[in-house]
């Protein structure tokens, strides 16, 4: 039989009846009847309510539409599409689509019941959640957003509120709303949608377009807002918000605990550039998930409370290779197939920080341009000197080589964030990450600019490489700062990479030699002193003049290495080889 027209029945006449009229083949009518039960909630304009099925004696949630709100014809058509592209969809983690019908009055559709509400109801209960948690519902969203990717189906509109949990407490992706299919591969949306807490920086810029991407950066802004308790660019001003987003402007608070593997995960997501962003089987490979046993489901217990600390101590690292609590937490093809996705990428796409840091030889203007892994993310290298007495007090102590796109970001001891463009202009932020100095020259001339701004007020042509600045200080995990406010910032100057080391020049002239077996050198022209730091970390001083002289042959080997590439480096016309300033 085909569904042709329907009716409600005057509530005054028989309260909350909704009748549903069906046409038989034969051409007769038949009637489906619904009891229209308890109040779920609304948004857009649509309100959620119970629907009993009389016959069946089945429960849906009923999502009415007044046919008020849809006489222009852009409404319709975006809740035809809603309707079009949900009942397409079948997946364990999204909301199961039922049926659809309509009456003189109102549209109507059945969707899946979720008992349990959505995980906005959890966080207003519970606050935030255990990291735990956060990696089991995060698997389950990622499981979803693969599926509707595969679809080419955009959610974009990924948020607490449109995730449900069922009886079994299952996550269950709803309200496509504001979803779109793409026609074809590399298609881009241009529509400003979403929620304003969780919009993606490409929906909002709408010059280039967007896809899939805006779902994982949404999905980033989820991760951060499970854990914190509240999203990471949330302002009481949606303008304000909304430059924050494009400023890449969050941090982590203090009080709230949150692991490396966690801050790494938020940080590789909510990156400007959506191509920068990991895939999803990344994410899935990513240590925050991969770092100890994480359950399927979670007990309806964690509704109202945290999981206690024995359902916790079973999911610990030391616990990961137990077959039997394995065989209990993966009994279903697809964990084990998730689990065999996660292993493979660890082992096959980790970028180590050896590969960060070396080529196989010294570089021309080309090979820094394009150098480093093919993989989005990598590894962030670490100083090994600490300061000793005499020695310099501001270092190179961070460190990521994203020169085949962007540049080299990096850390100072003090606190500082910068990061060295491929055209060769410098940027660096105060300590307080409240201002910054952009440093460049002027129409192809020798000299240097340095500019001054306020992280709020600076010349639009610069929020490309101030959202950068923001990217490579999350990346680095940059959340407090330390060091006196100077008027004149310290930058890196210059740097190199060879087949050995990476060497930074400094601003205020020290020259940093990082190897890689973890041996360093530090050059001061105005103390005339050297600092070496062994392959054990041991550090001590010299004196620049008689370095050379000295007993000690693996220091004597470094500095005369040193001596040629500083060559090379400050002056390539004499040496034969180029000034590093990729282009």
């Amino acid at each position: 039989m085909t569904s042709k027209t329907t009716r409600s029945l005057n509530e005054t006449q028989e309260a909350q009846i909704v009748e549903e009229k069906i046409y038989k083949a034969n051409g007769d009518a038949a009637y489906k009847r619904y009891s229209k039960g308890r109040f779920l909630g609304k948004g857009g304009f649509a309100r959620v309510y119970e629907f009993l099925n009389l016959e069946t004696k089945q429960i849906s949630a009923g999502k009415v539409i007044s046919k008020s709100s849809l006489t222009k014809s852009r409404a319709r058509q975006k809740l035809m599409s809603e309707i079009k592209i949900h009942r397409s969809l079948i997946h364990r983690n999204i909301v199961r689509f039922e049926h659809f019908f309509e009456d003189s009055e109102n549209v109507y559709i059945l969707l899946e019941l979720c008992t349990n509400q959505t995980l906005s109801e959890l966080i207003r209960r519970r606050k935030r959640l255990s990291e735990l948690e956060v990696q089991c519902y995060t698997s389950q969203v990622i499981s979803a957003l693969k599926y509707l990717h595969a679809h080419r189906v955009i959610h974009r509109d990924i948020k607490l509120g449109n995730l449900f949990l069922s009886d079994k407490m299952e996550i269950k992706l709803g309200d496509l709303g504001l979803a779109t299919k793409l026609e074809f591969d590399g298609e881009r949306k241009r529509t400003i949608c979403g929620t304003p807490n969780y919009i993606a920086p490409e929906i909002l810029d709408g010059s280039h377009g967007h896809s899939y991407e805006v779902d994982t950066w949404s999905l980033g802004v989820l991760i951060y807002t499970m854990l914190i308790g509240k999203p990471p660019f949330e302002t009481n001003d949606v303008k304000l918000t909304y430059r924050r987003i494009k400023m890449n402007a969050y941090s982590f608070p203090e009080q709230v605990p949150v692991s490396k593997e966690a801050r790494d995960m938020i940080s590789e997501i909510l990156i400007n550039d959506p191509a920068a962003r990991p895939s999803l089987d990344d994410l899935l490979a990513h240590p925050f998930l991969t770092k100890n046993l994480v359950p399927k489901l979670l007990p309806a217990s964690t509704l109202a409370v945290p999981p206690s600390s024995a359902y916790l101590k079973q999911f610990e690292p030391s616990n990961k290779d137990d077959p039997k609590i394995n065989k209990q937490l993966r009994s279903s093809s697809q964990s084990r197939m998730s689990d065999d996705i996660r292993s493979t990428r660890i082992e096959d796409g980790k970028f180590t920080e050896r590969e960060a840091k070396s080529t196989n030889r010294a570089p021309s203007r080309n090979e820094m341009t394009n150098s480093g892994s093919n993989t989005s993310r990598k590894t962030a290298s670490v100083s090994c000197y600490n300061f000793i007495s005499g020695g310099p007090t501001l270092w190179v102590s961070k460190w990521v080589d994203y020169s085949n796109k962007y540049g080299l970001g990096y850390m100072l001891s003090n606190g500082c964030a910068g990061v060295y463009f491929n055209d060769a202009s410098k940027i660096v932020a105060s300590s307080k990450g409240d201002s910054f100095q952009y440093v460049f020259r002027q129409g192809g001339g020798k000299e240097e600019t340095v500019a001054q701004h306020s992280m709020l007020n600076f010349p639009t042509e610069l929020q490309k490489k101030v959202t950068l600045l923001q990217h490579f200080r999350k990346h680095l995990n940059i959340d407090k700062f330390s060091g006196e406010e100077t008027n004149e910032l310290i930058y890196v100057k210059k740097w190199l990479l060879t087949e050995h080391a990476i060497i930074f020049r400094l601003s205020n002239k020290i020259v940093q030699v990082s190897f890689l077996d973890k041996s360093e050198l530090l050059l001061c022209s105005d103390t005339k002193m050297v600092t070496y730091v062994n392959k054990q970390g041991k550090g001590a001083l010299y004196p620049l003049s008689s370095a050379m002289e000295t007993q000690n042959r693996e220091m004597a080997k470094r500095l005369r290495y040193t001596k040629e590439i500083l060559t090379s480096m400050l002056h390539p016309q004499a040496a034969g080889t180029n000034e590093n300033k990729p282009v």
